[in-house]
């Protein structure tokens, strides 16, 4: 697996410089662009479009860090299974999802669970410095079912209107 953080030349962490990985990326572009490069190098172009996409985000780069310790969490049939406690909170929510009609109260539901996504991949991350790895790991599946309960409300809200 290429380390994505060293093709951008960064330290292998959570906390990174976004302005520093979009320049990185934006010169990448100009250089391996498949209109301007060989056919060699659109490879390349995928491999960055790929690692940029991860770790622009928080929750991708999160999961990322992990799979650099082995720990697969993107991929459901590869990933470690949830705690019983997680899979009923998350039935639960999406059972609370598909109740909800009123436009407002889906926002309401999404800010709340948006502030709980962000504050589990903060917590995962925290975890990950002490190397507690498998509350690390937990931390971050949960945080992968919020996610996916966030497209839902999204979908839910626009079905609203």
């Amino acid at each position: 697996m290429k380390n994505f953080f060293e093709l951008f030349a960064l330290k292998p962490n959570f906390e990174i410089d976004q302005i520093e990985l979009e320049k990185k990326y934006l010169d990448f572009q100009k250089q391996f662009h498949p209109d301007s490069s060989s056919s060699a190098d659109i490879e390349k172009s995928i491999t960055i479009n790929e690692a940029y996409k991860t770790l622009s985000d928080d929750f991708w780069r999160a999961c990322y860090l992990l799979a650099l310790k082995n720990i697969d969490i993107r991929h459901d049939e590869k990933a470690i299974k949830p705690s019983t406690e997680t899979l009923m909170e998350i039935l639960e929510l999406q059972e609370k999802i598909a109740e909800l009609s009123d436009k407002n109260e889906i926002e309401n539901l999404r800010k709340e669970i948006n502030q709980e996504f962000k504050s589990l991949i903060l917590n995962s991350m925290k975890q990950l410095e002490v190397n507690e790895i498998k509350i690390s790991a937990q931390l971050l599946v949960k945080a992968k079912y919020l996610k996916k309960s966030l497209e839902d409300l999204k979908i839910r809200k626009n079905k609203s209107k």
